[in-house]
Protein backbone atom coordinates (compact mmCIF):
# COMPACT_ATOMS: atom_id res chain seq x y z
CA UNK A 1 0.00 0.00 0.00
CA UNK A 2 2.91 2.33 0.79
CA UNK A 3 4.79 1.53 -1.70
CA UNK A 4 1.59 2.30 -4.43
CA UNK A 5 0.86 5.54 -2.64
CA UNK A 6 4.32 6.32 -3.31
CA UNK A 7 4.30 5.85 -6.99
CA UNK A 8 0.89 7.37 -7.63
CA UNK A 9 2.27 10.51 -5.45
CA UNK A 10 5.44 10.98 -7.89
CA UNK A 11 3.66 9.91 -10.99
CA UNK A 12 1.13 13.08 -9.80
CA UNK A 13 4.41 15.29 -9.63
CA UNK A 14 5.62 14.00 -12.82
CA UNK A 15 2.09 14.83 -14.59
CA UNK A 16 2.05 18.45 -13.00
CA UNK A 17 5.66 19.29 -14.02
CA UNK A 18 4.72 18.24 -17.84
CA UNK A 19 1.98 20.24 -17.43
CA UNK A 20 3.80 23.44 -16.48
CA UNK A 21 6.24 22.71 -19.10
CA UNK A 22 3.55 22.11 -21.56
CA UNK A 23 2.23 25.88 -20.59
CA UNK A 24 5.44 27.29 -20.92
CA UNK A 25 6.43 26.02 -23.77
CA UNK A 26 3.72 27.07 -25.53
CA UNK A 27 3.48 30.69 -23.95
CA UNK A 28 6.52 30.87 -25.47
CA UNK A 29 6.24 30.09 -28.75
CA UNK A 30 3.15 32.51 -28.68
CA UNK A 31 5.47 35.66 -27.63
CA UNK A 32 8.45 34.63 -29.56
CA UNK A 33 5.94 34.92 -32.76
CA UNK A 34 5.00 38.02 -31.60
CA UNK A 35 8.19 39.70 -30.75
CA UNK A 36 9.45 38.66 -34.34
CA UNK A 37 6.41 39.85 -35.88
CA UNK A 38 6.67 43.18 -34.13
CA UNK A 39 10.05 43.55 -34.13
CA UNK A 40 10.77 42.30 -38.18
CA UNK A 41 9.64 46.03 -39.60
CA UNK A 42 12.06 47.40 -37.17
CA UNK A 43 15.03 45.39 -38.49
CA UNK A 44 13.94 46.10 -42.30
CA UNK A 45 14.06 49.74 -41.69
CA UNK A 46 17.35 49.68 -40.28
CA UNK A 47 18.41 47.92 -43.13
CA UNK A 48 17.21 49.66 -45.11
CA UNK A 49 18.72 52.66 -43.31
CA UNK A 50 22.21 51.54 -43.54
CA UNK A 51 22.28 49.64 -47.30
CA UNK A 52 19.90 52.85 -48.97
CA UNK A 53 19.70 52.24 -52.47
CA UNK A 54 20.42 48.26 -52.54
CA UNK A 55 17.98 46.45 -54.68
CA UNK A 56 15.71 43.91 -52.84
CA UNK A 57 17.76 40.74 -53.42
CA UNK A 58 20.66 42.32 -51.22
CA UNK A 59 18.34 43.64 -48.91
CA UNK A 60 16.36 40.62 -48.16
CA UNK A 61 20.24 38.73 -48.19
CA UNK A 62 21.17 41.24 -45.68
CA UNK A 63 18.31 40.79 -43.28
CA UNK A 64 18.87 37.37 -41.69
CA UNK A 65 22.19 38.61 -40.91
CA UNK A 66 20.74 41.58 -38.93
CA UNK A 67 18.44 39.58 -37.32
CA UNK A 68 21.64 37.75 -35.62
CA UNK A 69 22.21 41.11 -34.19
CA UNK A 70 18.83 41.02 -32.43
CA UNK A 71 18.30 37.09 -31.74
CA UNK A 72 20.46 37.07 -28.43
CA UNK A 73 18.38 39.40 -26.53
CA UNK A 74 14.73 38.87 -28.31
CA UNK A 75 15.21 34.87 -27.20
CA UNK A 76 15.70 36.21 -23.54
CA UNK A 77 13.09 39.43 -23.56
CA UNK A 78 10.20 36.49 -24.71
CA UNK A 79 11.38 34.17 -22.46
CA UNK A 80 10.73 36.16 -19.24
CA UNK A 81 7.40 37.11 -20.85
CA UNK A 82 6.33 34.00 -20.91
CA UNK A 83 7.77 33.04 -17.57
CA UNK A 84 5.49 35.77 -16.30
CA UNK A 85 2.28 34.87 -18.30
CA UNK A 86 2.30 31.02 -17.83
CA UNK A 87 2.70 31.55 -13.98
CA UNK A 88 0.32 34.36 -13.61
CA UNK A 89 -2.22 32.20 -15.48
CA UNK A 90 -1.54 29.37 -13.51
CA UNK A 91 -2.00 31.55 -10.55
CA UNK A 92 -5.03 34.06 -11.20
CA UNK A 93 -6.81 30.53 -12.48
CA UNK A 94 -6.16 29.34 -8.67
CA UNK A 95 -4.46 26.59 -9.91
CA UNK A 96 -1.25 27.70 -7.90
CA UNK A 97 -3.71 27.91 -4.73
CA UNK A 98 -4.63 24.18 -5.19
CA UNK A 99 -0.89 22.94 -5.81
CA UNK A 100 -0.06 24.75 -2.54
CA UNK A 101 -3.49 22.56 -1.07
CA UNK A 102 -2.37 19.33 -2.17
CA UNK A 103 0.84 19.83 -0.51
CA UNK A 104 3.07 20.80 -3.29
CA UNK A 105 6.55 22.05 -3.21
CA UNK A 106 6.42 25.51 -4.25
CA UNK A 107 10.06 25.99 -5.13
CA UNK A 108 9.79 22.30 -7.20
CA UNK A 109 7.02 23.87 -9.16
CA UNK A 110 9.99 26.20 -10.90
CA UNK A 111 11.79 23.23 -12.51
CA UNK A 112 10.08 23.46 -15.74
CA UNK A 113 11.11 27.20 -16.11
CA UNK A 114 14.57 26.16 -14.74
CA UNK A 115 15.25 23.46 -17.54
CA UNK A 116 13.95 25.58 -20.29
CA UNK A 117 16.01 28.39 -18.79
CA UNK A 118 19.04 25.88 -18.66
CA UNK A 119 18.74 24.92 -22.56
CA UNK A 120 17.99 28.08 -24.02
CA UNK A 121 21.12 29.44 -21.83
CA UNK A 122 23.43 26.75 -23.58
CA UNK A 123 22.05 27.26 -26.87
CA UNK A 124 22.55 30.96 -26.35
CA UNK A 125 26.03 30.75 -25.31
CA UNK A 126 26.49 28.10 -27.72
CA UNK A 127 25.24 30.72 -30.23
CA UNK A 128 27.12 33.70 -29.35
CA UNK A 129 30.72 31.57 -27.93
CA UNK A 130 30.91 30.06 -31.85
CA UNK A 131 28.25 31.39 -34.64
CA UNK A 132 27.47 34.93 -33.82
CA UNK A 133 30.88 36.81 -33.94
CA UNK A 134 31.67 34.90 -37.67
CA UNK A 135 27.90 36.24 -39.02
CA UNK A 136 28.72 39.72 -37.04
CA UNK A 137 31.74 40.22 -39.33
CA UNK A 138 30.01 38.72 -42.30
CA UNK A 139 27.30 41.10 -41.59
CA UNK A 140 29.89 43.95 -41.85
CA UNK A 141 31.64 42.70 -45.28
CA UNK A 142 27.89 42.13 -46.43
CA UNK A 143 27.13 45.42 -46.12
CA UNK A 144 29.97 47.26 -47.35
CA UNK A 145 29.93 44.97 -50.60
CA UNK A 146 26.38 45.96 -51.41
CA UNK A 147 27.08 49.32 -50.95
CA UNK A 148 29.81 49.18 -53.76
CA UNK A 149 28.01 47.37 -55.55
CA UNK A 150 25.10 49.70 -55.66
CA UNK A 151 27.29 52.89 -56.05
CA UNK A 152 28.99 51.67 -59.02
CA UNK A 153 25.31 50.69 -61.03
CA UNK A 154 23.26 53.66 -59.62
CA UNK A 155 19.58 53.71 -60.79
CA UNK A 156 19.27 56.05 -63.72
CA UNK A 157 18.25 59.39 -62.43
CA UNK A 158 19.23 59.49 -59.48
CA UNK A 159 21.38 62.58 -58.75
CA UNK A 160 22.15 62.82 -54.75
CA UNK A 161 24.18 60.38 -52.59
CA UNK A 162 24.88 59.93 -49.32
CA UNK A 163 27.15 57.49 -48.06
CA UNK A 164 28.63 57.36 -44.62
CA UNK A 165 30.62 60.92 -44.75
CA UNK A 166 30.36 60.89 -48.55
CA UNK A 167 28.18 63.19 -50.02
CA UNK A 168 27.42 64.03 -53.99
CA UNK A 169 24.41 66.58 -55.41
CA UNK A 170 24.07 67.05 -59.19
CA UNK A 171 21.64 68.86 -61.39
CA UNK A 172 21.47 66.06 -63.71
CA UNK A 173 22.65 62.78 -65.38
CA UNK A 174 24.04 63.17 -69.05
CA UNK A 175 24.60 59.84 -68.91
CA UNK A 176 25.08 56.71 -66.36
CA UNK A 177 28.77 57.76 -65.18
CA UNK A 178 28.63 61.68 -65.59
CA UNK A 179 27.06 64.08 -62.97
CA UNK A 180 26.18 67.93 -64.29
CA UNK A 181 26.82 70.65 -61.89
CA UNK A 182 28.04 68.46 -58.86
CA UNK A 183 28.71 69.09 -55.36
CA UNK A 184 31.50 66.68 -54.29
CA UNK A 185 32.23 66.30 -50.16
CA UNK A 186 35.17 63.40 -50.35
CA UNK A 187 35.60 62.23 -46.41
CA UNK A 188 39.51 62.26 -45.48
CA UNK A 189 41.60 60.25 -43.56
CA UNK A 190 45.10 59.63 -41.41
CA UNK A 191 47.05 60.49 -44.70
CA UNK A 192 44.44 63.05 -46.45
CA UNK A 193 42.30 65.82 -45.27
CA UNK A 194 38.41 66.42 -46.66
CA UNK A 195 37.76 67.48 -49.94
CA UNK A 196 35.14 69.52 -51.14
CA UNK A 197 34.77 69.62 -55.03
CA UNK A 198 32.05 71.96 -56.74
CA UNK A 199 32.36 71.30 -60.67
CA UNK A 200 30.49 71.33 -64.23
CA UNK A 201 31.56 68.05 -64.93
CA UNK A 202 32.30 64.51 -62.64
CA UNK A 203 32.40 61.22 -64.16
CA UNK A 204 32.95 58.45 -62.39
CA UNK A 205 35.31 55.28 -63.18
CA UNK A 206 35.96 52.40 -60.74
CA UNK A 207 38.75 50.01 -59.87
CA UNK A 208 38.70 46.53 -57.46
CA UNK A 209 40.21 49.43 -54.68
CA UNK A 210 39.68 52.89 -56.28
CA UNK A 211 37.22 55.40 -57.37
CA UNK A 212 38.31 58.25 -59.76
CA UNK A 213 37.06 60.93 -60.84
CA UNK A 214 37.55 63.42 -63.62
CA UNK A 215 36.02 67.00 -62.99
CA UNK A 216 35.55 69.64 -65.88
CA UNK A 217 35.63 73.37 -63.97
CA UNK A 218 36.69 72.27 -60.64
CA UNK A 219 36.85 74.08 -57.61
CA UNK A 220 38.84 72.26 -54.77
CA UNK A 221 38.71 73.03 -51.29
CA UNK A 222 40.98 71.40 -49.05
CA UNK A 223 41.63 72.80 -45.39
CA UNK A 224 43.28 76.07 -46.19
CA UNK A 225 43.41 75.41 -49.93
CA UNK A 226 41.16 76.75 -52.22
CA UNK A 227 42.26 75.54 -55.86
CA UNK A 228 40.48 76.19 -59.55
CA UNK A 229 41.55 73.24 -61.94
CA UNK A 230 39.93 72.89 -65.30
CA UNK A 231 40.14 69.19 -65.46
CA UNK A 232 40.98 67.82 -62.29
CA UNK A 233 41.25 63.95 -61.30
CA UNK A 234 41.02 62.64 -57.86
CA UNK A 235 41.41 59.44 -57.17
CA UNK A 236 39.93 57.86 -53.78
CA UNK A 237 40.23 54.63 -52.03
CA UNK A 238 36.75 52.73 -51.48
CA UNK A 239 38.16 52.59 -47.85
CA UNK A 240 37.91 56.13 -47.50
CA UNK A 241 34.03 56.01 -48.40
CA UNK A 242 33.26 52.29 -47.11
CA UNK A 243 34.10 50.85 -44.03
CA UNK A 244 36.22 48.43 -44.29
CA UNK A 245 35.72 45.72 -41.61
CA UNK A 246 39.14 44.38 -41.99
CA UNK A 247 40.41 47.32 -40.26
CA UNK A 248 38.48 46.23 -37.34
CA UNK A 249 39.13 42.56 -37.36
CA UNK A 250 41.04 41.98 -34.41
CA UNK A 251 38.21 43.41 -32.10
CA UNK A 252 37.25 41.06 -29.66
CA UNK A 253 33.30 40.38 -31.16
CA UNK A 254 34.75 39.30 -34.28
CA UNK A 255 36.46 35.73 -32.69
CA UNK A 256 34.60 32.84 -31.42
CA UNK A 257 35.41 32.37 -27.65
CA UNK A 258 38.00 29.19 -28.43
CA UNK A 259 39.72 31.80 -30.88
CA UNK A 260 40.12 34.43 -28.13
CA UNK A 261 41.51 31.87 -25.37
CA UNK A 262 44.06 31.01 -28.16
CA UNK A 263 45.24 34.45 -28.83
CA UNK A 264 45.39 35.02 -24.89
CA UNK A 265 47.04 32.11 -24.25
CA UNK A 266 49.77 32.34 -26.78
CA UNK A 267 52.82 34.77 -25.70
CA UNK A 268 53.39 36.06 -28.84
CA UNK A 269 49.79 37.57 -29.53
CA UNK A 270 49.49 39.00 -26.10
CA UNK A 271 53.11 40.65 -26.57
CA UNK A 272 51.59 42.50 -29.94
CA UNK A 273 48.46 43.66 -28.10
CA UNK A 274 47.71 46.75 -25.88
CA UNK A 275 46.46 46.10 -22.55
CA UNK A 276 43.08 47.98 -23.73
CA UNK A 277 42.85 45.18 -26.32
CA UNK A 278 43.62 42.31 -23.86
CA UNK A 279 41.09 43.68 -21.56
CA UNK A 280 38.80 43.81 -24.35
CA UNK A 281 39.01 40.09 -24.69
CA UNK A 282 39.04 38.78 -21.81
CA UNK A 283 35.95 41.12 -21.19
CA UNK A 284 34.31 39.40 -24.12
CA UNK A 285 35.22 36.24 -23.13
CA UNK A 286 32.96 36.51 -19.47
CA UNK A 287 29.95 38.68 -21.29
CA UNK A 288 28.84 35.71 -23.47
CA UNK A 289 27.74 33.44 -20.73
CA UNK A 290 27.23 36.03 -18.47
CA UNK A 291 24.69 37.06 -20.63
CA UNK A 292 23.41 33.67 -21.50
CA UNK A 293 22.74 32.87 -17.76
CA UNK A 294 20.35 35.73 -18.04
CA UNK A 295 17.17 33.22 -18.95
CA UNK A 296 18.32 31.41 -15.43
CA UNK A 297 17.82 34.66 -13.72
CA UNK A 298 14.70 35.82 -15.60
CA UNK A 299 13.41 32.74 -13.96
CA UNK A 300 13.63 34.23 -10.39
CA UNK A 301 11.69 37.38 -11.27
CA UNK A 302 9.62 36.43 -14.11
CA UNK A 303 7.69 33.31 -11.86
CA UNK A 304 7.22 36.26 -8.71
CA UNK A 305 6.15 38.70 -10.48
CA UNK A 306 3.26 36.36 -12.42
CA UNK A 307 2.85 35.14 -9.25
CA UNK A 308 2.37 38.55 -7.15
CA UNK A 309 0.25 40.74 -9.62
CA UNK A 310 -1.98 37.52 -10.35
CA UNK A 311 -4.81 39.43 -8.77
CA UNK A 312 -4.18 42.57 -11.03
CA UNK A 313 -4.19 43.20 -14.87
CA UNK A 314 -1.83 40.68 -17.34
CA UNK A 315 -0.65 44.50 -18.87
CA UNK A 316 1.00 45.47 -15.82
CA UNK A 317 2.59 41.88 -15.37
CA UNK A 318 4.20 42.31 -18.84
CA UNK A 319 4.79 45.63 -18.47
CA UNK A 320 6.86 45.20 -15.00
CA UNK A 321 8.50 42.13 -16.86
CA UNK A 322 9.39 44.54 -19.73
CA UNK A 323 10.83 47.02 -17.10
CA UNK A 324 12.75 44.31 -15.43
CA UNK A 325 14.29 43.28 -18.90
CA UNK A 326 14.88 46.71 -20.19
CA UNK A 327 17.22 47.17 -16.27
CA UNK A 328 19.36 44.04 -16.65
CA UNK A 329 19.98 44.91 -20.88
CA UNK A 330 21.67 48.26 -19.68
CA UNK A 331 23.35 46.72 -16.65
CA UNK A 332 24.86 43.97 -18.58
CA UNK A 333 25.72 46.33 -21.41
CA UNK A 334 26.88 49.44 -19.72
CA UNK A 335 27.69 48.66 -16.14
CA UNK A 336 30.18 46.08 -16.30
CA UNK A 337 32.57 48.12 -18.96
CA UNK A 338 31.85 51.06 -17.11
CA UNK A 339 33.02 49.04 -13.77
CA UNK A 340 36.27 47.83 -15.34
CA UNK A 341 36.91 50.92 -17.35
CA UNK A 342 36.51 53.78 -14.23
CA UNK A 343 36.41 51.05 -11.00
CA UNK A 344 39.30 49.05 -12.24
CA UNK A 345 37.37 45.75 -11.78
CA UNK A 346 38.72 42.94 -13.42
CA UNK A 347 36.41 41.85 -16.44
CA UNK A 348 35.17 38.72 -14.48
CA UNK A 349 33.67 40.48 -11.60
CA UNK A 350 33.02 43.25 -13.59
CA UNK A 351 30.53 41.35 -16.50
CA UNK A 352 28.92 38.95 -13.49
CA UNK A 353 28.40 42.16 -11.26
CA UNK A 354 24.45 42.61 -12.86
CA UNK A 355 24.20 39.07 -12.67
CA UNK A 356 25.17 38.83 -8.95
CA UNK A 357 22.90 41.99 -7.91
CA UNK A 358 20.51 40.29 -10.07
CA UNK A 359 20.21 36.71 -8.80
CA UNK A 360 20.01 37.82 -4.60
CA UNK A 361 17.07 40.42 -5.83
CA UNK A 362 15.91 37.27 -7.41
CA UNK A 363 15.96 34.97 -4.43
CA UNK A 364 14.66 37.35 -2.28
CA UNK A 365 11.39 37.95 -4.54
CA UNK A 366 11.11 34.17 -4.81
CA UNK A 367 11.18 33.60 -1.13
CA UNK A 368 8.63 36.50 -0.44
CA UNK A 369 6.16 35.48 -3.53
CA UNK A 370 5.97 32.04 -3.93
CA UNK A 371 4.23 31.02 -1.26
CA UNK A 372 1.69 33.87 -0.83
Amino acid sequence: MAFGALKSENLTAVILQLYILRQLAVTLAIFLGGITFVIFPAVAVSAITRLGGVNVASLLAYLPLAAMDLLPYLLPMGFLLAITAAYGRIAADNEWTAMQMARRNPYKLLAPAFLLAALFSLGTYHMMATIRPAWKYEQRVFARTALIDTFKELNPGRTEIAIGDFYLNAARRPSQSTFAEVIVYLPGDSDAEDLKIVADLAKFQFTDTELIVSFSNGRIVSGQYDLTNEYPEVAISLDRIFDDPRKKKEAGKYFTSAQLRERLADPEIVAGLSASRIAQYNYELQRRPAFACSFLLFVLFGAPIGLRLRKGTRLGAMSTAVGVAFVYYIGSLQLGKQLAALAGLSPDLAVWSTNGVGVLIGLVLVWRNLKR
